[in-house]
C-alpha cells in the first residue's frame, strides 16, 4: 500500500512543477498558488506524502529487524524466498529509498507536526483491512494474519505489538518533520544530504540473508 501510494504522491509533485514551468511566463507565483485546481493538488500531493513517508520507513525497519529474521529463526528451507524476490526488495527497500531522496536531496516536501494523525490513521486502516480479509487468503477458508505480530491467536504478541509500532512510527514521523534541521546540525551541503540519505539507506534496508 504504501508503494502504491508513492506513485500518485511522486506524480502530483511532478506535474505541479511541469504546471509551475508551464504558467510562470504569464503569471506571478502569488497567482498560480491562487488557482483552485493548483491549491487542490498541492493539497493532495502534501498530505499524500505526510502519510506514506513516515510509512515507508516502518515497512522498511519491520521487514529488516521483524519478519525477515523471524523467518530465518524458523531454519526452513526456503523461508526468506519471500523476501528476496526482486519485485519484494523494491517494495521494502526502494520505498524508504525514494522517500529519503525526495526529503534529503530533491528538496522534498515539508511533513508537519499538525498533520501526524495522518499516517497513524491510514496504519489502523491497513490493521482493519488485514483483519477483515483473514478469511479470504487461502482457498480452505482458514484465518490467515499478513504479519505474525497482527495474529491475535497469538495472545499478548499482538496486544503489545501494535501500540510499540504505533510509536516507532511516531519517531520516524518526527524525524520526516526535522529532517532538514538535522542537515543544517550536519552542515548542510551536497555531502551531508547524500551520506544521510546513503547512510539511513543502509540503516533500515536489507537485501540477502
Amino acid at each position: 500500500m504504501t508503494w502504491n501510494l508513492l506513485g500518485p504522491s511522486f506524480a502530483f509533485s511532478g506535474l505541479l512543477t511541469l504546471f509551475v514551468d508551464d504558467y510562470s511566463e504569464q503569471y506571478s507565483m502569488s497567482e498560480i498558488n491562487e488557482f483552485t485546481h493548483m491549491k487542490g493538488a498541492l493539497r493532495a500531493s502534501l498530505l499524500i506524502f505526510e502519510t506514506v513517508a513516515p510509512l515507508t520507513m516502518l515497512v522498511s525497519v519491520v521487514v529488516t529487524y521483524a519478519l525477515w529474521p523471524n523467518a530465518l529463526r524458523g531454519g526452513v528451507e526456503g523461508a526468506t524466498d519471500g523476501f528476496i524476490a526482486k519485485s519484494i526488495l523494491l517494495q521494502h527497500n526502494a520505498n524508504v529509498i525514494m522517500s529519503l531522496i525526495k526529503v534529503g536531496l530533491l528538496g522534498g516536501l515539508p511533513v508537519r507536526f499538525s498533520d501526524m494523525a495522518l499516517a497513524p490513521l491510514f496504519d489502523v486502516f491497513y490493521i482493519i483491512f488485514s483483519w477483515s480479509f483473514r478469511f479470504n487468503w487461502v482457498p480452505s477458508g482458514e484465518p490467515q494474519f499478513v504479519y505474525f505480530f497482527l495474529d491475535t491467536t497469538l495472545g499478548r504478541t499482538s496486544t503489545i505489538a501494535l501500540p510499540l509500532l504505533l510509536g516507532i512510527l511516531a519517531l520516524f514521523y518526527a524525524f520526516f518533520v526535522i529532517i532538514d534541521d538535522i542537515l543544517l546540525i550536519l552542515g548542510g551541503g551536497q555531502i551531508a544530504h547524500v551520506g544521510l540519505v546513503a547512510t539511513l539507506s543502509v540503516i533500515v534496508c536489507r537485501f540477502k540473508d
